[in-house]
């Protein structure tokens, strides 16, 4: 399944480009995150990390590998097994619109089973839909989080 959406945050493309990379910053903005830390040295193609995510009763911690740093345009991440139990990749494309920047989520996800399979295809457009609405929801927490950052008043 793929979603995509986007935002003009009214930031500069650098810092956009710097919050969203800084993989700490993920609970303020991703639904369901509790915690992410990195566990390379630096954010950077190949580097990998780690997401604590709380979806109503079920806990987990997901794996992911940068597959693509371009500073500050592209940054791209994958897990085997993402939020949703099956193969995630979440690509973040940046472009400047004047002194704004516009943020684009594509999220794909892989199917896992028969069975998920078979439910994309019975419940797909609407499971894709809410999938839909909570990149959204995403992409608004991360612009009024980049929008108290430069308020100073994000005291997470």
């Amino acid at each position: 399944m793929n979603a995509k959406t986007s935002i003009v945050i009214d930031r500069p493309i650098d810092e956009v480009f710097a919050y969203v990379s800084n993989v700490e910053n993920m609970p303020r903005w991703v639904s369901g995150v509790r915690r992410a830390r990195l566990l390379s040295k630096k954010v950077k193609a190949g580097a990998r990390f780690t997401a604590d995510y709380a979806q109503g009763m079920r806990n987990a911690t997901i794996d992911f590998q940068i597959i693509e740093f371009e500073p500050p345009v592209r940054f791209t991440a994958t897990a085997e097994r993402g939020p949703f139990s099956f193969p995630f990749r979440g690509t973040f494309e940046f472009r400047s619109v004047g002194d704004s920047t516009e943020v684009i989520s594509n999220v794909e996800t892989g199917d896992e089973s028969l069975a998920t399979r078979l439910a994309n295809l019975l419940f797909g457009p609407i499971v894709r839909r809410s999938f839909q609405k909570r990149l959204q929801d995403e992409l608004l927490a991360l612009k009024l989080s980049l929008s108290r950052r430069a308020q100073g008043t994000d005291n997470r």
